[in-house]
């Protein structure tokens, strides 16, 4: 079996990556998922969400049973200027029945519009339930794009958190901590003031990750001069399973999610829409950046995660596809 994806982790049609990880997250998410639902021999093909399609990118598309879009912050559309989804002409004028994976919308401040209702009912599916990752997403894609069959499913990469899983998180605090910040929504002060604070709290016991490909070089202006792990998602992975216990405090989401998933403490600091929302509908642990009182509580207090999934959405958006025959067929 064949099925289609337009992916977030490839940057360009050449198949380079996105030099977001967190775009790497996610998709490692949705394949997992994906396989769950059409068996591990299922073939998958991807393009990328970063770059315009191009008829031999499209063509690969051919004979799949779907086509999914893979999650990521792209759900909506513009036609003066290119959104984080790249659809143009050939986009536009081939995609067919498209399903949505955990996708998000793209920020507060960010219309729906005509022309974005026009884009989802020619290209989005109008026969299967659509899967979004929070209420508020929801609510633009049922009011704003006119889709009526969505669910609220959180995003993909939190689909591993089941209620048994996220009872056997640890209460305690770690003696280490890896923290993250995000190289294109900076505050400096607060930035700072979170290093400090972070040096103090976990006795300057403390490991960077570099999600995104700028900041490693804000963290250093920031003044930041200890021990980083590799840029990589294979590096990250190798830290998170390495045994040794960290928390996990930072801005950047996926991170926090991936350290979930591997049994580390983690608390998002919300610079966006996508913490706050997601925080809001599943109880991800979250903190306004800044406070400093909030943080020194979530450190010293022994909280544990109170993640609470939309299970019933989740499974019930997987059960459409398990009787499924349509074959995607570009237009």
């Amino acid at each position: 079996m064949k099925i289609g994806l337009i992916d977030p982790a490839l940057y360009n049609n050449h198949g380079d990556p996105s030099p977001n990880l967190g775009d790497q997250v996610i998709s490692r998410a949705v394949h997992r998922e994906l396989r769950t639902i059409f068996g591990e021999a299922t073939e998958i093909v991807a393009i990328p969400s970063h770059a315009y399609p191009t008829p031999r990118s499209v063509a690969l598309f051919k004979d799949a049973r779907h086509v999914f879009v893979g999650g990521s912050n792209l759900l909506y559309f513009r036609w003066w200027r290119p959104a984080s989804w790249k659809l143009g002409f050939i986009g536009l004028t081939s995609y067919r029945d498209l399903i949505l994976m955990g996708c998000g919308w793209g920020g507060y401040e960010i219309p729906s519009g005509y022309y974005g209702s026009w884009v989802a009912s020619t290209v989005l599916s109008s026969t299967h339930v659509h899967s979004v990752r929070d209420g508020y997403t929801r609510d633009m894609a049922r009011h704003g794009l006119k889709l009526q069959q969505v669910m609220n499913t959180a995003c993909p990469t939190m689909w591993c958190l089941t209620p048994n899983f996220v009872r056997s998180l640890r209460r305690t605090r770690a003696n280490s901590c890896i923290f993250s910040l995000t190289d294109y929504d900076k505050d400096q002060n607060a930035d700072a003031l979170l290093i400090r604070e972070l040096g103090r709290l976990y006795a300057n016991k403390l490991l960077f990750w570099p999600q995104g490909a700028g900041d490693l070089e804000y963290v250093r202006a920031l003044g930041y001069a200890g021990p980083v792990i590799e840029r990589s998602l294979h590096g990250f992975l190798k830290v998170l399973t390495s045994g040794v216990e960290y928390d996990y405090v930072g801005t950047r989401l996926h991170a926090g999610i991936l350290c979930l998933e591997h049994g580390v403490r983690s608390l998002v600091i919300a610079i966006d829409n996508r913490a706050k929302e997601i925080s809001a509908d599943t109880g991800l642990p979250t903190l306004v950046r800044g406070d400093v009182t909030g943080l020194t509580k979530w450190v010293e207090g022994g909280h544990c995660a109170g993640i609470c999934l939309p299970i019933d959405s989740i499974d019930a958006w997987r059960r459409q596809f398990m009787s499924s025959s349509s074959i995607w067929v570009a237009a």
